[in-house]
């Protein structure tokens, strides 16, 4: 952000602080184009930044009385919208980890080991090649078409075809099971 920005910024954050509530919506305009290409740099992903920008704002809505430093505001807001997509990033890292090299989701819940959760895994597990299952997997967890693109290095196409012979093949599989 340019020198004239940031002396905007800390224009508007004193005004703020004064109790200007229309300063902070000035200030938001002004600010969040950059704050969201920052995000959307990190996440890849228009939501997901979005989110990330807005959490942004409350956070300065939250800290703004303790701001001591008003050198570089802009720095400041950056550094809260970088830090959170990071947070963000690890989070859901976390929530997949790899067995053997397959994707495996904490979240579906196949290491509890009731009867529904062993036809889960059994299911999951015979999703074969193991494109399918990571697909799948992903596709589950909330991951657009375009992340799950970016993270298998497959076409946006062939996630569409790939996650649609999972989807069909999972369900085959567990109704089989369920018969049983």
């Amino acid at each position: 952000m340019a020198d004239d920005k940031n002396k905007e910024i800390k224009k508007l954050m004193k005004a703020f602080q004064k109790g200007d509530r229309t300063a902070l919506e000035r200030l938001m305009l002004l600010v969040h184009k950059d704050l969201l290409y920052i995000a959307y740099g990190y996440l890849k992903d228009t939501h997901l930044a979005e989110d990330v920008v807005s959490e942004t704002f409350v956070t300065l809505i939250e800290k703004i009385h303790t701001i001591k430093n008003d050198s570089n505001l802009g720095g400041y807001l950056r550094t809260i919208t970088i830090n959170k997509s990071l947070n963000l990033i690890r989070k859901r890292k976390k929530e997949f980890f790899t067995d053997g090299g397959e994707l495996v989701s904490h979240e579906i819940g196949i290491y509890v080991g009731n009867k529904q959760d062993d036809m889960v895994r059994y299911c999951l597990v015979q999703l074969q090649p193991p494109i399918l299952r990571e697909a799948f997997l992903l596709w589950s967890y909330g991951f657009t078409i375009n992340e799950i693109s970016g993270k298998t290095g497959l076409s946006v196409s062939q996630v569409r075809t790939v996650l649609e012979k999972a989807k069909q093949s999972f369900l085959r599989k567990y109704r089989k099971f369920e018969e049983v």
